[in-house]
């Protein structure tokens, strides 16, 4: 007897996907109560290490579970290796040998590993899409080309350089290892980087970033230079959760002019800033699919030192945590829900290193114009989505490159509420608007989702003062 489970979809989960699926039997014959797994057969891996696949597995050869234990754990399973991004397709069969007796057989499909993307793009000092929308200034996109290896060496390892120009001028290369030791738990990474700005955000102005050229007749060569490097361990005990701990080094060189211009760019005499940062790092995963998920729930606490007492030009310490849930409501409806805080020690920091909402890709929906900085915040949002489009378009007769041909577009539409409060303490009047008061947005929207990951989100917020826009992102809001 055959039983087989299917994970269809290049980074999307069509209707006909069968996850979360009943199991599907070629044939009215029961399993025996008791099933051992004899052998376990990977196809399609001509790249991936199957010591690679057989890490993400909870059967093994030579183990005895329940039938009716042993069909969940499969279906956790093809969620798990669907997870990995190493693959475009999983399917998984359980064949009967013999009573009390199987063998499990794992297809996989390949994604494309070696990408060369040339890119043109805003940089993280304009935050997002939508604020370049406002006032556009090519002079302030970054172009480049980003090398990356996906899966090197087929032991799901990666390696990425990029050549970045315009805006910022960025030159890296790092390279992680998921798995160093025969337990498989235990990895490392390590990177470098170098980048250059002319121009660069020197202060905060009424929730706007204010950069350097739009108070100077001339631009700076250069306005600041940043040199970074980094060396972390992770430990993965289980297949759901991870821990991380990095060690990274900054040197920053900013022109006097920058000073001049904002006193508090740095806080400490002087033009260059040098410091270590020990952060560490615990993660939970039980997302059904990372880059659109569904169902499940993810977690993670963050503690952030800045500072080790090497450099006296910096001392800041920060603690960040965040919670998702993710509900199937049935009948194409979803619910999703999820929490962010952070705190950070001392009152006053360098603006350099000042952060709040509208960093690092956090902001409530409707504020993505504004940068609302402070040493705390807290941020709620919510959810509701019906699936309204599901299909998969074959390409196959004028794309013959298998990992390209087949498209699939989920479409979902939704509505949401953001919530959250940024707690400032000290005097900034400059930029005091949204800061120290309850914050809200809600609006309407429609996702689109496609594979390798890709999701453009269309929005229409309001915010609590009652003004709003339409707004796009190339990325899932949590």
């Amino acid at each position: 007897m055959i039983i087989a489970f299917s994970a269809q979809g290049q980074g999307t989960l069509p209707e006909s996907s069968s996850i979360g699926a009943p199991v599907r039997t070629d044939s009215a014959q029961i399993l025996s109560d008791f099933i051992t797994i004899d052998r376990i057969f990977v196809i399609g891996n001509r790249i991936t290490k199957q010591s690679i696949i057989e890490r993400e597995l909870s059967v093994a050869e030579g183990l005895t579970f329940p039938s009716y234990e042993l069909t969940d754990l499969l279906k956790q399973d093809r969620q798990k290796l669907m997870n990995t991004r190493l693959f475009l397709d999983v399917d998984l069969h359980i064949v009967e040998i013999q009573p009390g007796q199987a063998d499990v057989i794992i297809r996989v499909a390949e994604r494309w590993y070696t990408v060369p993307t040339p890119y043109l793009t805003v940089p993280s000092a304009i935050r997002n899409l939508n604020v370049f929308l406002d006032n556009p200034d090519w002079g302030l996109l970054t172009y480049g080309i980003k090398f990356t290896q996906f899966n090197f060496r087929g032991r799901n390892e990666r390696l990425a350089a990029i050549a970045q120009f315009g805006f910022t001028r960025q030159f890296s290369l790092t390279y992680s290892i998921p798995y160093i030791d025969a337990a498989q738990k235990n990895g490392i990474e390590i990177g470098f980087g170098y980048s250059e700005n002319r121009n660069i955000n020197f202060r905060t102005f009424d929730h706007e970033f204010q950069f350097s050229d739009s108070v100077l007749d001339i631009p700076l060569n250069p306005a600041l230079r940043e040199l970074t490097a980094l060396i972390g361990w992770n430990y993965r005990p289980n297949y759901y959760n991870t821990h991380g701990i990095t060690l990274s080094y900054s040197d920053a060189l900013v022109a006097d002019t920058v000073l001049s211009l904002n006193p508090s760019y740095f806080t400490h005499d002087g033009n260059r800033q040098q410091y270590f940062m020990l952060n560490y790092t615990a993660n939970g995963d039980r997302r059904d699919f990372i880059g659109y998920p569904l169902k499940g729930y993810r977690w993670r606490v963050s503690v952030s030192k800045l500072g080790l007492g090497i450099f006296d030009h910096v001392n800041i310490f920060r603690v960040a945590g965040s919670y998702s849930h993710f509900f199937d409501l049935g009948k194409g409806f979803y619910f999703a829900t999820s929490s962010n805080g952070y705190v950070s020690t001392p009152r006053f920091q360098p603006y350099f290193n000042f952060r709040g909402l509208g960093y690092n890709g956090l902001w409530l929906r409707g504020y993505e114009r504004d940068v609302i900085e402070g040493q705390s915040f807290i941020m709620q949002q919510n959810t509701v989505r019906k699936r309204i489009f599901s299909r998969e378009f074959d390409f196959s007769r004028v794309i013959p490159v298998d990992q390209f041909n087949v498209i699939p577009l989920d479409i979902y539409l939704k509505g949401y509420v953001d919530q959250g409060y940024v707690s400032n303490t000290i005097p900034y009047e400059q930029s005091d608007r949204l800061s120290n008061r309850y914050l809200m947005g809600y609006g309407l929207g429609i996702d689109f989702v496609t594979f390798y990951d890709s999701v453009f989100r269309a929005e229409y917020s309001w915010k609590i003062d009652g003004t709003s826009g339409l707004f796009y992102s190339f990325r899932t809001a949590f």
